[in-house]
C-alpha cells in the first residue's frame, strides 16, 4: 500500500466531479438522524403477535427508507458495487440465519422459552442490515459519502450540545443529575458510541492529512463533538473503541506512507484527551470496581455499581454457556429466568458482597451486558464462531482493499476505524434490537465492504 497518486479501479465508481445529489442519497441522509434518536422520544404503533407486543417505531421507518434508497441506487447503477463485500454479506447472512435458528431450537429442551418475543427482536435486529447494503449501492461518489458523514457528525454535535446543557442542569430529554454523566437525546451508552464514531472521522482525516478547508472543518467539528460527547457520556467502552481506532488510524496511515511525526503526535494527543476525560468522569465507578476486585478497602455499600454489576452479569453468562456450550441457551435467553435461574445460586456464592439487585431476576432481567459473552451464552460455540467470522470478514475485506489500492481510500479506511469503535462498544452494549448502536454497526460493515474513493486535497 504505497503513496502513489492514482486510485484503484474500484475507487473510480463515478467521477469525483459528479455533483448531482440523487434521491437515494437524500433519502439516506434524511433517514440517518432518526436512527440516532432514543426510542423514548420516537412515536410508535403497537400490534400483537400472539401474546407478544410488537412496536413499529420511527426508526423502523427510517431503516425502511434506507432500504428504499438502496433499491433506488441498485436500479439506477446496478449492483456491481456489492461484489467487493461478498465475504461480509456471506458472513453476516450466515450469522443472522443462526440468530433466527436460535429463536426456535431452544424449544427442543426448554418449553418455557418465549420464542415469539425473541423472534421479534431477531427480526428488528436483522432489519438494520439494510444499512450496510445501502452504503455501496447508494454512496457512489465522494460527495455522496461526505453528505452521510457530515450528517452523522452533525447529529453527534447536536447530541453533545444537548448533553452539555444537561450537564449544567438544563432539564431536557430526560437529563441525568447535573454535573454527572448525561444521555443527550441518544442514551448514555449510545451517546458514547455516536461520539466515538464522529471521533473516528476526525482521526481518519488527521491521519490522512488534507488541504481541503471543508474537510478540515469536518475534522474539527468531529473531534470536538466526539471528544466532549465521550467524556459527557462516561462510556468507557466507547473510549476503548476510540483508542483502538486511534491505533488503527496510525498503523494504516503509516503503512500508506502518509503519516508524518506531527500528525502522529496529534493522534496520540487525541487519544490521551479522551482517555483522561473518560477516566475522570468514571473515577467513582472505577474506584468502586477496584474495591470490588480487592484493591484497597472493601466496599461496604449495598448499591449496585456499574462495573462490578457487569462483572456479575458476565459471570452469569459464562455459567450459562458452560451449561449449553455448543448451541447456547437461545437468542436473548439471557433475559429469561428459565435460562439464568439454574446458575444464580452459584453466582450468589461467588459474589456474596453484591446486593440482590445486581443479579438478574424477573423484576430486573438485566441480560448479559457484553456482546462477546452473550454470543457464547445464547448462541453457543457455533454462534460465537459465526459472530467472530462476521467481524473478521469486515476487517479482512477492508484491509484487503487498502492493501490493493495505490493510495489510501476513504471508505475502507473509515470502515476499519468504525469497526474498531464497534469492537470496543460491544464490551458494554450487547445485542439489543433497534438502538442507535445497531445503525453504527451496519454502517461500519457497509463502509468496510464498499469500493473506495479518494478524498479531495489528500496528501500523498
Amino acid at each position: 500500500m504505497g503513496a502513489e497518486i492514482e486510485a484503484s479501479p474500484a475507487a473510480r465508481v463515478r467521477p469525483l466531479q459528479h455533483l448531482e445529489i440523487t434521491p437515494a442519497v437524500a433519502l439516506f441522509a434524511v433517514a440517518m438522524p432518526v436512527l440516532f434518536l432514543h426510542a423514548s422520544f420516537q412515536p410508535a404503533l403497537g400490534s400483537s403477535f400472539g401474546s407478544t407486543q410488537v412496536e413499529l417505531r420511527l426508526s423502523d421507518l427510517a431503516v425502511l427508507a434506507i432500504g428504499v434508497a438502496a433499491a433506488l441506487g441498485a436500479r439506477r447503477d446496478g449492483v456491481a458495487s456489492l461484489r467487493q463485500g461478498r465475504a461480509v454479506w456471506l458472513a453476516a447472512g450466515v450469522f443472522l440465519l443462526w440468530v433466527f435458528a436460535a429463536s426456535f431450537y431452544p424449544l427442543a429442551t426448554n418449553a418455557a422459552y418465549p420464542w415469539r418475543t425473541h423472534l421479534v427482536t431477531a427480526v428488528k435486529y436483522s432489519e438494520y442490515a439494510l444499512i450496510a447494503l445501502a452504503v455501496p449501492l447508494v454512496l457512489r461518489t465522494m460527495r455522496d459519502v461526505l453528505i452521510v458523514i457530515w450528517t452523522l457528525v452533525l447529529v453527534s454535535a447536536a447530541a453533545t450540545a444537548v448533553a452539555l446543557l444537561q450537564f449544567f442542569g438544563v432539564d431536557l430529554f430526560r437529563a441525568w443529575p447535573a454535573g454527572g454523566r448525561q444521555p443527550g437525546f441518544v442514551g448514555v451508552d449510545d451517546l458514547g458510541m455516536l461520539s466515538a464514531a464522529a471521533y473516528a472521522v476526525a482521526l481518519a482525516l488527521v491521519a490522512i492529512g488534507t488541504r481541503d478547508r471543508r474537510l478540515r472543518a469536518l475534522a474539527w467539528v468531529a473531534a470536538v463533538a466526539g471528544a466532549l460527547g465521550m467524556v459527557l457520556s462516561g462510556a468507557l467502552a466507547a473510549v476503548l473503541g476510540a483508542l483502538l481506532a486511534a491505533l488503527a488510524a496510525a498503523l494504516v496511515a503509516r503503512r500508506a506512507s502518509v503519516l508524518d511525526v506531527r500528525r502522529a503526535a496529534v493522534i496520540a494527543l487525541m487519544a490521551i484527551v479522551v482517555l483522561a476525560g473518560g477516566v475522570f468522569m468514571r473515577s467513582s465507578a472505577l474506584g468502586s470496581f477496584a474495591r470490588f476486585a480487592g484493591v484497597g478497602h472493601s466496599d461496604t455499600g449495598r448499591a449496585v455499581e456499574s462495573y462490578s454489576h457487569r462483572w456479575v452479569l458476565d459471570y452469569v453468562g459464562l455459567k450459562m454457556f458452560l451449561r449449553q456450550p455448543v448451541l447456547g441457551a437461545g437468542w436473548q435467553a439471557g433475559y429469561d429466568e428459565s435460562a439464568y435461574g439454574p446458575v444464580l445460586a452459584d453466582a450468589h456464592q461467588r459474589f456474596p458482597s453484591q446486593p440482590a439487585q445486581a443479579f438478574p431476576s424477573p423484576a430486573h432481567p438485566w441480560g448479559i451486558q457484553s456482546a462477546y459473552v452473550e454470543a457464547l451464552a445464547e448462541l453457543g460455540l457455533v454462534g460465537a464462531a459465526l459472530f467472530g467470522a462476521w467481524i473478521a470478514a469486515g476487517f479482512w475485506t477492508a484491509v484487503r482493499a487498502l492493501k490493493r489500492a495505490r493510495a489510501l481510500e476513504w471508505q475502507p479506511f473509515l470502515g476499519v476505524l468504525w469497526l474498531c469503535v464497534v469492537l470496543g462498544v460491544w464490551n458494554g452494549l450487547w445485542f439489543i434490537a433497534g438502538i442507535p448502536f445497531d445503525a453504527l454497526i451496519w454502517l461500519a460493515f457497509g463502509f468496510a465492504a464498499a469500493p473506495g474513493l479518494l478524498l479531495p486535497g489528500t496528501r500523498r
